[in-house]
């Protein structure tokens, strides 16, 4: 019997109201889970909670079966949790290549080092399947592409639990098509 990724029991989260009352899951190694309710059901607040953007009144996480606190958005990466936002946090004015390194970027002699940047990029664009140029600017690009960069954001930093908040919200049926194609290689890998 495999570990599951990912467990949550009894977690709370108050504001002035309940957000999340008793929320529990596990998320199996290896598969994708979606989330649907209305607005207002507290979707958004427990990836927050996953990512360590908000913290929970009461609950316990577990990771690979062992209990863990995530403290914040960097802790949450260190332990290989990722998050694409609803709204895409690229700087359209730079290429694929710099948006994906950013956070573990490529130095040489004290300066970032472009060249090492489009390498990383390319290796995690090929390991993953993605078809996107490295070089191009991400204000030319779709925003199906868009997504992509995002997804490659986390996976470059190690992300081995991928949250995404409304993923399909912005996208054309393709592009949603394609979204859903690459999520099956993703779970593959």
């Amino acid at each position: 019997m495999r570990e599951n990724a990912l467990e949550l029991h009894g977690v709370c989260k108050k504001y002035s109201g309940f957000a999340l009352r008793n929320v529990g899951f596990t998320l199996p190694r290896g598969t994708v889970m979606g989330l649907i309710g209305e607005n207002g059901a507290g979707k958004t607040t427990l990836m927050k909670v996953l990512f360590g953007l908000e913290t929970p009144q009461t609950g316990k996480v577990y990771m690979d079966g062992k209990e863990v606190k995530i403290l914040n958005t960097l802790d949450a990466i260190e332990k290989g949790i990722g998050m694409v936002h609803q709204h895409f946090m690229l700087i359209p004015s730079l290429t694929v290549a710099e948006n994906v390194v950013r956070g573990v970027e490529p130095m040489k002699n004290g300066l970032f080092d472009f060249k090492k940047a489009v390498e990383m990029t390319e290796e995690v664009a090929k390991k993953y399947n993605f078809n996107i140029d490295p070089m191009a600017r991400v204000s030319d690009l779709s925003v199906g592409q868009m997504q992509k960069i995002e997804i490659m954001k986390v996976l470059i930093k190690g992300a081995k639990i991928i949250i995404m908040d409304e993923p399909t919200a912005v996208l054309t049926p393709q592009e949603t098509e394609e979204l859903f194609e690459q999520l099956l290689l993703l779970k593959e890998s």
